[in-house]
């Protein structure tokens, strides 16, 4: 039986709807919340703050403005953590033993063995930390300045983090506070080692769940499995079970859920414009972006100012299954106003869709005005 041919136009519409955006302004749940976590599989963090954290971003637009605290509750409570995945990434508990080769290796993925340098550091890091409580470097001096300066106090944290010594048991601000993992993470999630194939199908199962259809070379990038060739085994008994089923997107290869398969003649269903972080699950992937959608998304917040195109921090903006614009987007907080500062129109402008999108963000930030200095 040949695959499936699916065409682009109704593969972006399925990738869209399942990615579960809200359709109208609202305040979630913390069950909500976490619901749109185990739906996008891991939400990926970033500390730039010019419209809001990446991963509330990510998730204000799926389930509205965030309730108070609510990410800390679900850490506390043992809901979700926090872990390297497609890069550092809120996930929910349950998939905590997908990761136990990572914590085993104890390697940074940026600073490699630092536990090794620093061992007597670390040795105090972790009896203080039984001792007194959580911590963080600012305890030992501080973190240092951007990603390459950091301390070594706070190159222990990563690793003891990396390493599963400790966990992240709530943020202030966007500071980690860490403790012991045993007084963060529940017993039942820390005694499971599964197997490499069972984490590489739980990965594929994941992935495609939160997309509905991926295209097979572009799998790997989910959770940045390397190489990507450790998949191969678990797709070829997934695609034979039939959990996965081969299809085809124009030329590319890919493989989809039973679910998506079931809507590719279905009509579009209601959506409403939605600005998206640039760490999005829907766009994070590059070249999907530029296959799929056709928007080569750059971010070039580490461009000279005079050699940006589009502008500091650009939020593509989706109507139905069309990324039609990339809006430079910032909060200014202390005047209550979510500005546009430069809209680049991809093709036809649909100002009033625009409007909409910046109202319902600025609604989830908790910013009572919007001001669209450009079209």
């Amino acid at each position: 039986m040949s695959a499936l041919t699916i065409p682009p136009e109704a593969a972006r519409r399925i990738i869209v709807e399942r990615q579960g955006f809200a359709s109208r302004p609202r305040t979630a749940t913390v069950d909500e919340l976490e619901q749109a976590i185990i739906q996008l599989g891991c939400v990926q963090i970033d500390s730039v703050m010019t419209v809001d954290r990446a991963h509330k971003l990510t998730l204000a637009s799926r389930v509205g403005r965030l309730p108070a605290d609510g990410l800390n509750d679900l850490r506390r409570r043992g809901r979700v953590f926090e872990y390297w995945a497609h890069e550092a990434s809120l996930l929910p508990i349950a998939d905590y033993p997908l990761f136990h080769a990572t914590r085993a290796r104890g390697e940074h993925p940026w600073y490699q063995d630092v536990l090794a340098e620093n061992r007597e550091l670390a040795h105090r890091v972790l009896a203080d930390i039984a001792e007194t409580g959580p911590s963080s470097a600012r305890a030992y001096g501080g973190a240092g300045a951007g990603f390459w300066n950091w301390t070594p106090a706070k190159k222990v944290f990563e690793a003891l983090w990396t390493a599963g010594e400790l966990a992240v048991a709530e943020r202030r601000g966007f500071e980690r506070l860490y403790d012991l993992t045993e007084r963060v993470i529940p017993a039942a999630y820390r005694t499971e080692v599964p197997s490499e194939e069972e984490v590489m199908r739980a990965f594929l199962e994941r992935a495609v769940r939160s997309r509905g259809i991926v295209t097979v070379d572009r799998l790997a990038d989910y959770y940045r499995v390397r190489p990507r060739t450790r998949l191969t085994r678990a797709l070829g008994e997934l695609l034979r079970e039939g959990a996965l089923l081969a299809c085809r997107v124009g030329e590319h290869a890919a493989v989809c859920d039973a679910a998506a398969a079931a809507l590719v003649d279905a009509p579009p269903a209601p959506a409403a414009p939605v600005l998206l972080c640039p760490f999005d699950n829907l766009v994070w992937d590059r070249e999907e972006t530029r296959r799929l959608f056709g928007m080569a998304h750059l971010l070039e917040i580490y461009k000279p100012a005079p050699q940006r195109v589009w502008g500091y921090y650009v939020l593509p903006l989706l109507i139905g299954d069309r990324l039609v614009a990339r809006v430079d987007v910032k909060s200014d907080r202390k005047a209550g106003v979510l500005r546009a500062l430069k809209v680049t129109w991809e093709g036809r402008a649909a100002p009033s869709q625009l409007d909409r999108a910046m109202t319902r963000l600025a609604a989830a930030l908790s910013l009572p005005e919007v001001a669209i200095e450009t079209r």
